[in-house]
């Protein structure tokens, strides 16, 4: 469930200009006109609710109770076993296990499961892929005791191997007893996803693959651990395995076993369209890989032995990504779901329910979450919890939903949200405060004011920014952003609404006129705003304004922040200049008993004003980092953060002096930060420009140019020393240093003309060019002649000076969102297309090449050209990368012992090290003894936004060109 994102995470952190804090010198009235009560739309009949939320799990696979105790059993991906207590004050957690060190090498463990007779004979049984003999996925009885202290406990000994088979992309892996004692165990198909069901096992029933077993473990042959009932459905077939329950899946990682009628609900992880729940009777066949869904897939495949039987339920991968089965309710809390199989989607978080109907099913749309759905459980009463993956660990339970439904009287007028006494005159209601930070976050150079609403005299406790703090129910923070104008002219009202424990974030949207604001639909809204010209800071013309979505929003108001980004101690230790009694905001809304901390700021997380020329510089960069950048790129942020820029950090602990899985733009032995190098610096070509690459890249369509000046300098002070490897602006008598020498002086502007073509030639030359322009260095003339020369050259350079071109006169690129309709709608020309891709506008081919899957760190466009056959597939996955990852391709960010980040696909793995294979085609090995922590990321190595840079005509004849190319080419 990635945070450098939007203007709406920065939600605290815009300088207001000349804001006193009005309440701090006089008692506290209280605020009692609040009508911010509930949410627009109405809510779920269900809720997740957190179960002790000071302990979280690293990539926990599976939950599940322990009979007639009050623990819960969790497994993690890593093989470690793992109880927590769940009554009393605070949990506790205990280590039953560590699989890997018994396995003697790296596990993946799926599940475990519990015999019925646990309570007497401690018998546990556990899923996971196995190093021996070049990995396989086995099932394995442990047995278990208590110690002295009553604490489970593994018998390291007592290993007994079940059953096995060979691992692959799917290994399926999860494990189940039903209520005629028999324990299902489920296998996947054995290969990547692609091409679908490479080893074409889901019909065919002599191997144990794409299958629901089920085998009885309290007896055993000669032969086998494990007896075969006598009613499985292929039994006297000796063309087949005798284990198979069910067939014809793919990766069913998750299932559940109805504990009163023995019915067993499959969720089956599709290929490219749909996602599957079967009711899986004795011997059925579910398709796979003839049908994806209701889909006919492969006609060529033979047909099992038994007739297809279409699912239950499919969800079109526009809803569903990757469905995780659970059990079927028999709880008394949730009263509608008495009967119902529930299961959720790993990747969207929404959890479904269906319940048989006679032959016919009912569907249930159950809650809507920010989870990683991994696994459900069902506790000793019944009651139903869910497990969370990587968002943030944790064990849920899902409960009733008793918030009254106030949607229809949700207030759709600033005016009438009891936030302003005048909503024209901004003049907040009685109790509302006002206040200011630090640092402010970049909003495009609007303007911003700010305020906090507690309801009546409650109060915030807890010191923000060092723990979470506690927010009494119906807290409103509140951003007013204006046009830089005299006088200002209202844009946006930005709200965060906590309610029944969840942060909402909504918008308002002002009238032309200035009188009201209109609530913004989740989805947001786009509109055309006149903007006053602003120097080299702000092009002044025409604009669109983006209010975000409600998604946007919680990109990066989540629980990996902490929800509330600026209302830190840090950020409120600006002065106030009113209350002679209160030197900071800080102190002032402590006065007013609106916080109840009293700690002081860490002297590492002290932060200053980026532009006090009075501070020093290193202080004024990295309070610009944090507050812009670190809301994104801290150590709690989503898995393809590998680089911090919190404030509290030491230098030497960002880990930016490494190259970046983004690429580098044309800059030669480029670093996120290259110390004393700001012109191979990604960070900083990043920050510059406009398009494909762009940070952020939700909620600012602007440069800062301040702050592109004041991050060049800093860097340029991180090291006085030049090397054989710096830009060419900085290496001596080169033509590019030249170059800026002659533009450091006054001077024929045809000289000077001539030294900006110099400097456009390259994306070294041309950032160390923009950089003066960004600080108001260079002339308007020279300004004029840049703007001529990048727009001749490619995408890379071209978009450093985007910024200094009214918005309507740009090219009119696709941009990172756009209507899909608007390449499909053209007929796309291949041999326009090949000039694309092997021209620099085009991202592809730095991963990609045509046919050489040596060369191509991802597959090659003829491995592309046959998985998308059509069009609207193809686009799809251009614009959506992250949201189907080929296992292949999956991306790992590797943390070593020294300190280093590696990110990059997997290779070549042995039982002591891999190799790892980065965006850049480099390949590094690294042994697992190095490795202080790895983990799987969720978002795919080929980035976002690569048709950014492109018209709409260019990206039809891009997609023309894969789709051409033929193994023969």
């Amino acid at each position: 469930m990635t945070h450098f994102r939007f203007f709406l995470s920065g939600f605290l952190l815009i300088l207001l200009a000349c804001c006193p804090v009005h309440t701090a010198a006089q008692p506290r009235r209280p605020w009692t006109t609040s009508r911010l009560k509930g949410t627009p739309t109405p809510p779920s009949k269900y809720r997740v609710s957190r179960v002790f939320p000071m302990h979280s799990f690293n990539h926990p696979t599976s939950i599940q109770q322990i009979p007639s105790t009050d623990e819960m059993l969790i497994t993690q991906m890593n093989g470690s076993v793992q109880t927590i207590s769940m009554s009393g004050e605070s949990a506790e957690k205990h280590y039953v296990g560590e699989l890997a060190q018994l396995a003697g090498g790296d596990v993946n463990l799926f599940s475990a499961a519990l015999h019925p007779n646990f309570t007497k004979n401690g018998h546990l049984f556990v899923c996971l892929v196995h190093p021996e003999g070049g990995r396989h996925t086995r099932v394995s009885r442990y047995s278990t005791n208590r110690n002295t202290v009553g604490q489970l406990v593994l018998d390291r000994e007592s290993e007994r191997v079940i059953i096995r088979w060979p691992s692959g992309g799917h290994n399926g892996g999860c494990l189940r007893f039903g209520p005629d004692g028999l324990l299902y165990i489920s296998t996947g198909d054995g290969s990547g996803p692609n091409p679908p069901d490479g080893r074409t096992t889901g019909q065919d029933v002599s191997d144990l693959l794409g299958a629901v077993l089920r085998i009885d473990v309290d007896r055993k042959t000669a032969q086998t651990n494990y007896v075969i009932p006598i009613d499985n459905p292929f039994v006297k077939n000796e063309a087949a395995r005798s284990e198979i329950f069910a067939y014809g899946l793919r990766n069913p990682w998750k299932f559940g076993v109805d504990g009163q009628t023995g019915d067993v609900f499959v969720a089956d992880n599709g290929w490219e369209t749909w996602e599957m729940v079967h009711h899986v009777k004795n011997g059925q066949n579910c398709g796979w890989p003839v049908m994806e869904g209701r889909a006919e897939l492969r006609s060529e495949v033979n047909v099992g032995p038994t007739p297809i039987v279409p699912p239950a339920r499919d969800h079109h991968h526009s809803e569903a990504n990757s469905v995780i089965g659970g059990p079927v309710y028999r709880g008394e809390k949730l009263s509608g779901l008495n009967g119902v199989f529930v299961y959720g989607d790993y990747i969207t978080g929404t959890i479904w329910g269906v319940k048989t109907a006679g032959d016919d099913y009912v569907y249930l749309d159950v809650v809507d979450t920010d989870l990683r759905v991994v696994d459900f459980a069902q506790g000793r009463d019944g009651e139903l919890f869910v497990l969370d993956y990587d968002y943030t660990g944790g064990i849920y339970e899902v409960l009733p939903n008793d918030v009254e439904d106030l949607s229809a009287d949700f207030p759709r007028l600033l005016s009438e949200t009891g936030l302003f006494e005048s909503v024209k005159d901004l003049k907040p209601a009685v109790g509302v405060l006002d206040y200011d930070v630090v640092v402010p976050r970049w909003q495009d150079s609007a303007v911003a004011q700010r305020w906090v609403a507690v309801p009546d005299l409650q109060s915030i406790d807890g010191d923000a920014g060092k723990a979470s703090p506690t927010y009494p129910d119906g807290t409103v923070l509140v951003k007013h952003l204006s046009l830089p104008s005299v006088p200002p002219i209202s844009l946006e009202t930005q709200i965060l609404h906590y309610d029944n424990g969840v942060w909402n974030p909504y918008s308002y949207l002002w009238r032309n006129n200035g009188t009201d604001a209109e609530l913004v639909s989740s989805i947001g809204s786009n509109t055309s705003v006149s903007w006053p010209a602003d120097g080299l800071n702000a092009v002044g013309g025409i604009r669109i304004w983006r209010a975000s979505a409600t998604n946007e929003c919680r990109l990066c108001h989540n629980a990996g922040s902490d929800f509330v980004l600026g209302f830190t101690s840090s950020q409120l230790q600006k002065a106030t200049g009113s209350d002679t009694n209160a030197t900071t905001h800080y102190q002032a809304l402590q006065r007013a008993g609106v916080l109840k901390a009293s700690g002081a700021v860490d002297d590492a997380a002290v932060l200053v004003d980026p532009h006090d020329e009075t501070q020093g510089l290193n202080d004024r960069a990295r309070s610009y980092l944090h507050a812009n950048c670190g809301i994104c790129h801290h150590k709690k942020g989503n898995a393809i953060v590998s680089f911090y820029l919190n404030r509290e950090l030491p230098f030497k602990d960002l880990n930016t002096n490494k190259g970046t899985g983004i690429g580098t733009f044309g800059m030669q032995n480029a670093k996120i930060i290259t110390a004393g190098d700001p012109y191979r610096s990604v960070l900083m070509y990043r920050m510059a420009k406009l398009g494909y690459s762009r940070m952020p890249y939700i909620g600012s369509q602007v440069v800062d140019s301040k702050g592109v000046a004041l991050i060049a300098a800093w860097i340029r002070s991180l090291s006085d020393e030049s090397s054989k490897e710096s830009s060419p602006p900085l290496v001596a008598g080169s033509s590019a240093a030249k170059a800026l020498s002659v533009l450091s002086n006054n001077g024929d502007q045809i000289l000077r003309d001539a030294a900006v073509a110099t400097l456009a030639g390259s994306t070294e030359g041309s950032l160390a060019l923009v950089t003066g322009l960004h600080a108001g260095q260079l002339s308007a003339a020279d300004l004029s002649a840049a703007i001529t020369m990048a727009s001749n050259t490619n995408s890379n350079i071209r978009g450093l000076f985007d910024h200094f071109i009214p918005e309507a006169e740009r090219r009119k690129t696709l941009g990172r969102t756009f209507d899909p309709q608007l390449v499909l709608s053209r007929k796309g020309d291949a041999r326009r297309g090949k000039l694309i891709f092997f021209s620099s506008d085009s991202r592809c081919r730095a991963c990609h090449d045509v046919a050489d899957a040596g060369r191509s760190v991802g597959p090659t466009l003829t491995d592309v050209s046959k998985k998308y056959p059509r069009r609207t597939d193809l686009l799809q996955h251009m614009m959506r990368p992250s949201e189907k990852v080929d296992e292949k391709y999956v991306t790992w960010i590797v943390v070593t012992n020294d300190g280093r980040v590696l990110t990059g696909l997997k290779q070549f793995e042995s039982g002591d090290s891999f190799t790892l294979r980065t965006a850049d085609g480099k390949t590094v090995s690294v042994r697992n003894a190095d490795i202080e922590e790895q983990q799987r990321s969720r978002t795919s190595l080929m980035p976002e936004g690569v048709l950014a840079d492109l018209t709409a005509q260019e990206a039809a004849d891009l997609v023309a060109f894969i789709q051409s190319v033929s193994p023969k080419q």
